[in-house]
């Protein structure tokens, strides 16, 4: 059995593929997040434990493959998280952690190059030469950075609105679809923890009411700004397809279709999770 695994801080998608011909029907189990930064190995142990074990055999476990954020090359969090995954599954022969950006490359361009982009709370992105990654433009947060993520996006539209720049029926409308008030932002962004996924909480009003002149203007800006200080720093990117994974990819596809048209780039795949193009690289090799 192969074992693939997708992991954010908040979330782990697990899919097991038994047998041959089961990469097109792998069974998905979702567990909380893993992220070697920020988990011991105790709590490690404690989410497989409790949220994994119960649905799998783990003896049968031949191969482990596990992409996450904050799985860095050769770190020794990302060390530490592998000596565990081998403890756990001490019968697999093949246990891999790899960053999150390289399962994404591996589920959008198999052995094929290209430019691989991460937008969903956060933004990334990375040249793919077919086996690994070669080029990387810091992604630095949603304070310094993370263009087109959804915590930009959200900034992006809360600063328009309460400096006054959105007319005040879509503020009012803002106020009371997304239950808040100004104070209340204010309170959130600065005095609570998590601004970035605050932020980001505004997307969903943002995608119900984008045919508003006002709103499809900030994502056109955050989008603009993703290509302009992301893509077109990788050499020949206008030769290249460019892939997204991520929800901010899938909700805004023709958005960031147009931004990239306008930046005379190529759309290549979205896919909102990368787990299914994962399980499918590491079962027909």
């Amino acid at each position: 059995m192969i074992l693939t695994a997708d992991s954010g801080s908040t979330k782990c998608h697990w899919a097991l593929v038994e047998g041959e011909g089961a990469s097109d029907n792998p069974k998905i189990i979702e567990t909380r997040g893993i992220n070697p930064v920020t988990c011991s190995p105790e709590q490690v142990k404690e989410i497989i434990a409790e949220g994994l074990l119960p649905h799998i055999q783990s003896s049968q476990v031949e191969e482990v493959h596990f992409y996450g954020a904050g799985c860095i090359a050769n770190a020794p969090a990302t060390l530490e998280l592998q000596r565990t995954l081998q403890d756990i599954f001490s019968e697999a022969k093949t246990v891999v952690v790899a960053t999150d950006m390289l399962g994404a490359a591996h589920a959008l361009c198999g052995h094929d190059k290209g430019i691989v982009c991460i937008l969903g709370t956060g933004s990334n992105s990375a040249f793919y030469d077919g086996e690994q990654l070669t080029k990387n433009v810091p992604p630095l947060g949603y304070i310094l950075g993370d263009e087109g993520g959804g915590a930009n996006l959200g900034k992006t539209f809360v600063s328009d609105a309460l400096k006054g720049l959105m007319p005040k029926e879509i503020v009012d409308l803002m106020y009371d679809e997304c239950q808040t008030s100004y104070a209340q932002i204010i309170e959130s962004v600065y005095r609570k923890p998590n601004a970035n996924r605050y932020l980001a909480s505004f997307v969903p009003f943002m995608a119900r009411h984008r045919d508003r002149a006002e709103i499809r203007s900030c994502i056109d800006r955050a989008f603009d700004n993703f290509i302009e200080r992301n893509l077109l720093q990788y050499p020949n990117v206008e030769q290249m397809p460019i892939n997204f994974v991520g929800s901010i990819a899938a909700v805004f596809e023709q958005e960031l279709t147009e931004a990239l048209s306008r930046h005379s780039l190529t759309l290549g795949k979205i896919e909102r999770s990368p787990i299914g193009g994962m399980v499918k690289y590491h079962t027909t090799l």
